[in-house]
């Protein structure tokens, strides 16, 4: 969808006169779906305010009623349909709850992992595509807690909702060579204990952090789970190796507050486990679904003709309350991921009616 302002002195003929004619600037041919004219924010009605030739490039519209030169024009449109609805019919973009009804009717179920870092490198790439913080205790530490060897330390949690688990940040330093990290979530048991094998996993090497450094946060990708809803897991660390002297160290409030879960110790390697009262310090994060229509990028697009995109790469019309779109988000929908590169915001003054994302296939 393409958004054109104008005002009326870029019309034919003189101000306050009829049957005046603005050329817009089109590249490929327009036509009556989602074709929209306003003056001064109203809708003009199609064979009787106006009249359109559409063109391959320089679509004229004539303006049957007066217009004067200080007026604002804009100009809405699309090649082809951008939001598809029922019976190919267009659509009002200002009607965005119409919009809205269209995209939830219509859509497609997608999976968004979204922008940790706003910051971008070099190249204008994201640098942290983490997803939603979804669980997260990670304030208020006053003590260390050791883990390395068979000595193991976990911290129980409880969910929300149902989410993909895509990355686990925790808060440590490292003294030595104690080894990888593996951190991992498992289910507990009835006496609320790690308990089973590992749901998900994710390893550092020990050579990431600064020998005897201040802690840092962490981050450690881990593998697809689906989590469930209402339900408490344990987050369970260990070190591949390790003594007293060669030890990972993780940052804990000993009187813990998170009412989620709490911390717990084990000697040998999870084979029992001890209650603590302290909370470790993590950040669990996650995909989100959402629905959008999807659109795939051919050949006859713009963006493919520019050699921005490709053919195969996807187009997402997301609605307008759709706040965590940027540049850099990643999405997943067939089973393929695509990265946005482009976001268009389509709205006309102050109202936004739609969000428009290109994404590259990666």
């Amino acid at each position: 969808m393409t958004t054109e302002n104008y005002i009326g002195s870029d019309l034919s003929g003189t101000t306050g006169s009829s049957n005046r004619v603005l050329t817009i600037g089109n590249v490929r041919e327009t036509s009556n779906d989602s074709f929209q004219v306003f003056v001064n924010n109203s809708f003009l009605h199609l064979s009787i305010d106006y009249s359109v030739d559409h063109n391959e490039s320089n679509t004229q519209i004539t303006f049957l009623n007066p217009v004067w030169d200080d007026q604002n024009i804009t100009v809405i449109y699309s090649f082809g349909k951008a939001l598809p609805s029922e019976g190919e019919s267009g659509i009002i973009p200002l009607d965005t709850q119409y919009i809205n009804n269209e995209i939830n009717y219509f859509g497609d179920t997608i999976t968004i992992r979204a922008v940790t870092n706003l910051d971008y490198d070099i190249y204008g790439n994201a640098q942290q595509v983490l997803g939603d913080s979804k669980i997260s205790y990670t304030s208020g530490d006053d003590a260390l807690l050791s883990f390395y060897n068979s000595n193991w330390i976990a911290q129980t949690f409880t969910t929300d909702s149902s989410f993909n688990t895509t990355s686990i940040k925790i808060k440590i330093k490292r003294t030595g060579t104690p080894g990888a990290i593996t951190v991992s979530i498992r289910a507990i048991d009835g006496n609320s204990k790690p308990t089973g094998s590992d749901l998900t996993s994710g390893t550092l090497d020990y050579t990431d952090l600064i020998d005897d450094g201040d802690t840092e946060w962490m981050v450690l990708p881990l593998t697809d789970y689906t989590l469930s809803a209402s339900t408490t897991y344990a987050l369970v660390i260990r070190a591949s190796g390790g003594d007293n002297s060669n030890k990972f160290e993780a940052r804990i409030k000993t009187a813990g507050t998170y009412s989620g879960g709490n911390n717990l110790i084990s000697s040998d390697s999870g084979g029992t486990w001890t209650t603590g009262s302290s909370d470790i310090l993590f950040d669990l994060y996650g995909d989100t679904e959402a629905t959008c229509i999807v659109d795939v990028l051919t050949q006859e697009d713009e963006a493919v003709k520019s050699g921005q995109f490709q053919s195969g790469d996807k187009r997402f019309f997301f609605q307008n309350a759709e706040s965590n779109i940027i540049r850099g988000t990643k999405i997943k929908h067939n089973s393929l991921w695509y990265e946005i590169d482009e976001i268009i915001t389509d709205s006309l003054g102050d109202v936004t009616y739609c969000i428009e994302a290109l994404g590259k296939k990666i």
